[in-house]
């Protein structure tokens, strides 16, 4: 993970992973996750604006992500896509089921929101 690794903000925490999503980055973004649904936190924002690429082994990574907070009933939600993350989300489905916004502001406000419902 880079330096900036999170950012709180009410029920809701930001993530920043690195550049490229693999096996080991994936990892240390899945545990990030679970100590803040540990702590809990309900809604879970990953900021992709620094990551070039996310491979295979990173997809399934944040697939397990989604499910395990899901079942805390939580939320993810991501934002900064590259497009070239953006349209390999959309292919295996992810833009389906996951909110997706431009800037992570725009996804922490989207969650406020919610949680003022």
């Amino acid at each position: 993970m880079r330096h900036k690794t999170h950012r709180e903000s009410g029920d809701s925490v930001v993530l920043y992973p690195d550049n490229y999503i693999n096996v080991v980055e994936g990892e240390k973004l899945e545990d990030l996750c679970d100590h803040y649904i540990d702590l809990g936190f309900k809604n879970i924002i990953i900021d992709f604006s620094s990551t070039e690429l996310i491979n295979s082994i990173g997809i399934s990574i944040l697939i397990g992500i989604i499910e395990k907070v899901r079942e805390r009933k939580g939320s993810v939600s991501f934002s900064g896509l590259k497009p070239v993350n953006y349209d390999i989300f959309n292919i295996v489905g992810l833009t389906k089921h996951i909110p997706v916004f431009k800037t992570d502001e725009e996804a922490v406000r989207d969650c406020a929101s919610h949680a003022a419902l």
